[in-house]
């Protein structure tokens, strides 16, 4: 009969590591980290102003005309958005109030059109009107000119408070 050690045969759920492997993934993980570190270098070195600066002072100026027109156009974006707003409030503060003018102007033209109605109605009565001649007027003085600091005689009328076509 033959003995079989189980203890030395690897698991079949895990695969042994032999030194080879290790050692190859240390060596990935070393390759890694070496190319971010030379990608933040080169990214550092492209971004560096004076590195840029003691090569082409030139193109570093360049560098700040465009950086001051840059910032010039945000800065301007930002005031023409703030403008922008501020005229679109203003625009819908005086279409408000351009849309209460028309309703008053349409109150009164209601209440213009019920008064001509009323004397027409008058008129189909000829007994009620008396025929008007130039004899018939009457002519009052101009009264005298009231000082500025007294009160007016009525208050002026408050349109919200009259139903619509009075």
């Amino acid at each position: 009969m033959v003995a079989v050690n189980v203890a030395h045969r690897p698991s079949p759920t895990r695969p042994v590591e032999s030194h080879g492997r290790r050692q190859r993934r240390s060596l990935v993980a070393e390759r890694r980290q070496q190319r971010q570190q030379r990608s933040l270098e080169v990214l550092q070195g492209t971004l560096s102003a004076r590195r840029v600066e003691r090569q082409a002072p030139w193109l570093a100026g360049l560098h700040r005309v465009a950086d001051g027109t840059l910032l010039a156009v945000g800065i301007t974006g930002a005031v023409l958005a703030g403008l922008t707003l501020h005229w679109q409030a203003r625009w819908s503060s005086d279409f408000s109030d351009l849309r209460a003018a028309q309703e008053l102007e349409h109150r009164v033209t209601e209440s213009i059109a019920s008064l001509e109605q009323y004397h027409l109605q008058r008129a189909r009565r000829p007994g009620m009107l008396v025929a008007t001649r130039s004899r018939d007027l009457v002519f009052l003085p101009q009264p005298p000119a009231a000082p500025s600091t007294s009160r007016p005689v009525q208050p002026p009328l408050d349109y919200n408070l009259l139903a619509s076509g009075y």
